[in-house]
């Protein structure tokens, strides 16, 4: 999972501190996203040297300043380059979970050809699982492979249902 895009994608959100986002994750994300203060602040410090957010420091009584980040364009640039880019990472699901998720400002159309990209995804290995349970040769290799099917299919019926949403919500946010 990228620290880097998680950021940038909550902080078009609004304008957060370190803090903040490490509070959003745990609330909002928790299910696909994890970070600590060791990897959110090296991640924000390389994202402020490189342009992609800007630091607005606000002065506080008796403590230090609270730093809070905004994205940038270069930055937002970068982000929606990032999501229309399939997974490639080992944890797949979970980083369309994130993408998914992040997604808000995404066009209707990149959007569901992310969607139709995973659904394919899903297919393609519910497929390969179903010829592996054909050759599996121990109890234990097809209670794995019951298990896999079973979650691949339950995420195929749930990315239907998410297809339709997008569908109706373009026929209801459409001009009649």
């Amino acid at each position: 999972m990228s620290h880097r895009y998680l950021i940038l994608g909550l902080l078009t959100e609004c304008p957060m501190s370190g803090y903040d986002i490490k509070k959003r994750v745990n609330f909002a994300l928790k299910a696909v996203a994890n970070a600590s203060y060791g990897t959110l602040y090296p991640t924000l410090h390389k994202l402020l040297d490189e342009g992609a957010v800007e630091v607005h420091e606000i002065a506080q009584v008796g403590r230090p300043s609270k730093k809070v980040y905004r994205i940038t364009e270069r930055g937002q640039l970068e982000l929606q380059e990032w999501l229309k880019q399939p997974p490639i990472t080992d944890q797949i699901r979970r980083e369309f979970l994130l993408k998914l998720y992040l997604a808000h400002d995404l066009p209707t159309a990149d959007l569901q050809a992310m969607v139709r990209a995973r659904r394919e995804e899903v297919t393609d290995m519910l497929t390969r699982l179903r010829v592996e349970r054909e050759v599996a040769q121990t109890p234990q290799q097809i209670w794995i492979i019951d298990y896999a099917l079973q979650l691949g299919e339950a995420e195929l019926e749930w990315i239907r249902n998410i297809q339709k949403q997008i569908t109706t919500h373009d026929r209801v946010a459409s001009p009649a």
